[in-house]
């Protein structure tokens, strides 16, 4: 059994490095290329993401802080969480990473201000992702655990979070309540989760509101409608209260034996779902780039045109921040590196953007992770104002013009050269043909 396994894991991981290989030979699939490339890193490390999710107040904040054995996560009345939270072993420690690469250490009886929906709504701070190192004993294995806001509230951009995050994560804790019968924004969430995730663990939440008798009903109910909605006789389900205690060491027990001795038939799983998806992801990427590649010249020319003066608007943009700059040109200035880097990220997403917008297709751009220091006095000695305005310049430019010759490249645009539309036509037909097979390829556990 375990040398099959074993054989599994390696299929799944060369399979990886396959289509990851192949994905780097195309410039309009670098968003899948870096998926591939995360996916890679997890099979090798043999890490396991186990991500809470459900609706809103299901209670999934409580069941992380009653695992972890200490209130690490804010919860209350109403929904809380706005950002998703991953927790590691390690020193106790915190760090908020923001949407523009920014990551600002803070102390954990901090992190309200930034994960409460109250105190930071419609997530107005753009933080990306919440990162908790801590010393719980549940969390040696080597296991991350994810809290993930809560779907079906009535803020939508927690529901887009929680469906995002979904995709990265290999094991599931799916929350239900007793004081609330499974219904349909659950029953979908269920339905797109199951099509990522390796690995599902049912809790019930909240028994201590309920009788016995109303309990075995309530459980009788889930498990007959679960079976049906996961396909499989295989659902067992864990009733707990994460507010007393009761039944969260036997989740503990099942979750720590499950990822320990199932590690690598979880990972596996989970890597042979992620792989289709990034493959049907990029298949769908491709079908975009066919319909802009397709256009008559005369719109062809006029969206580029488009793309052009934009580009334009992107340049004085710049500019203006580097005239701010240069009024402080012998200034040196603490942290202000950081912010121009911040801004570049900013930049780049922006031109992102603009390629959707534009063409409706992805253009990608690897935002670069940027570690503020927690004090003062450990800045490092950094240009003058002058300077790094200087070099903002020529990245920003370099950017610009890099994204202008690429388009003009991928889409054949004033090409006359007949050898080299033919070939790069054929290439794209020999891309989407190696794809469609490992997509069919990937379409059972059974076929690894």
């Amino acid at each position: 059994m375990e040398y099959g396994q074993e054989l599994r894991t390696a299929a799944i991981t060369q399979r990886v490095r396959d289509t990851l290989a192949l994905l780097r030979t195309s410039e309009i699939l670098g968003k899948q290329e870096l998926r591939a490339e995360s996916l890679l890193k997890k099979l090798e490390e043999e890490r396991i993401t186990v991500a809470v999710i459900g609706q809103f107040k299901r209670g999934k904040s409580a069941l992380v802080n009653a695992l972890l054995g200490e209130p690490l996560l804010p919860v209350g009345i109403v929904p809380v969480t706005s950002a998703v939270t991953e927790i590691r072993y390690g020193t106790p420690r915190a760090a908020v990473r923001f949407q523009n690469g920014l990551v600002r250490p803070t102390e954990i009886d901090q992190l309200a201000k930034y994960i409460n929906e109250q105190e930071n709504p419609d997530n107005h701070l753009g933080v990306s992702s919440v990162r908790i190192f801590s010393a719980s004993p549940f969390l040696q294995e080597g296991l991350t655990f994810v809290d993930t806001p809560g779907v079906g509230s009535f803020h939508k951009h927690n529901s887009d979070t929680a469906y995002a995050f979904v995709r990265e994560s290999d094991a599931v804790i799916f929350m239900l309540s007793v004081d609330t019968p499974i219904n349909e924004i659950e029953i979908e969430f269920l339905q797109n989760t199951r099509m990522f995730a390796g690995k599902f663990f049912f809790v019930v939440n909240k028994i201590d509101t309920i009788d016995a008798e109303e309990l075995k009903t309530y459980l009788d109910y889930c498990r007959d409608l679960l079976r049906r909605l996961m396909d499989t006789q295989d659902v067992t389900l864990f009733p707990l209260s994460a507010k007393t205690g009761a039944g969260v060491e036997q989740l503990k027990e099942k979750l720590l034996r499950e990822c320990k001795t199932g590690l690598r038939e979880i990972l596996c799983e989970s890597s042979r779902l992620k792989l289709r998806d990034i493959v049907v992801e990029a298949l769908a990427q491709i079908e975009l780039y066919w319909k802009v590649l397709l256009m008559p010249p005369a719109v062809l020319a006029r969206t580029l045109k488009r793309m052009k003066e934009t580009l334009e608007d992107f340049r004085l943009q710049a500019e203006e921040t580097v005239r701010v700059l240069h009024a402080d040109r012998n200034e040196v200035i603490p942290g202000l590196e950081e912010m121009l880097e911040a801004r570049l990220n900013e930049y780049k997403m922006a031109l992102t953007d603009a390629v959707t917008d534009i063409f409706g297709m992805d253009y990608h751009y690897a935002i670069t992770e940027l570690e503020l220091l927690a004090r003062p006095e450990d800045v490092v000695e950094t240009p003058p104002a002058e300077e790094l305005g200087r070099q903002y310049s020529q990245t920003t430019e370099k950017l610009r013009v890099d994204l202008q010759e690429t388009l003009n490249r991928v889409l054949l645009y004033r090409n006359d050269s007949t050898v080299e539309v033919v070939t790069r036509i054929y290439e794209l037909n020999r891309m989407t043909r190696q794809l469609r097979r490992t997509r069919d390829s990937l379409r059972n556990k059974e076929d690894l």
